[in-house]
């Protein structure tokens, strides 16, 4: 069970993400939910509350349907859901830096990245 001040930082971070990115692709709980392969769209509900975890096998899916910048997408969800993974990836990172690993991800670039 989730604690209540998880429930609303989860609401505020990526619920408040997942549902102004599913308003403005024009999608309802519903579609979004039918688009996904969920069988309850309430699901989707529950994940814009913070009421439960975005699973990570919807991150690529929702931000794929939702036409979001995935790997942002995927690194936010990795910082609330991970935040020790997070971490070990960028701790002491600049922003520069991160966004740098971001954009060798877009492209497709990160093993030339990791080889410097």
């Amino acid at each position: 069970m989730m604690s209540e001040k998880r429930k609303q930082r989860n609401k505020e971070n990526l619920g408040s993400i997942l549902k102004n990115a599913r308003v403005k692709e024009g999608y309802t709980q519903k579609a979004l939910a039918d688009a996904l392969g969920l069988e309850y769209y309430t699901m989707i509900s529950q994940m814009e509350l913070g009421y439960i975890s975005i699973p990570a096998s919807l991150w690529t899916p929702i931000a794929d349907t939702l036409r979001m910048d995935k790997s942002e997408w995927v690194l936010k969800c990795v910082l609330e859901y991970s935040p020790e993974i997070y971490l070990a990836l960028f701790d002491h990172r600049g922003r520069a830096e991160i966004t740098q690993v971001l954009n060798a991800l877009r492209k497709g670039e990160l093993d030339d990245l990791l080889k410097r």
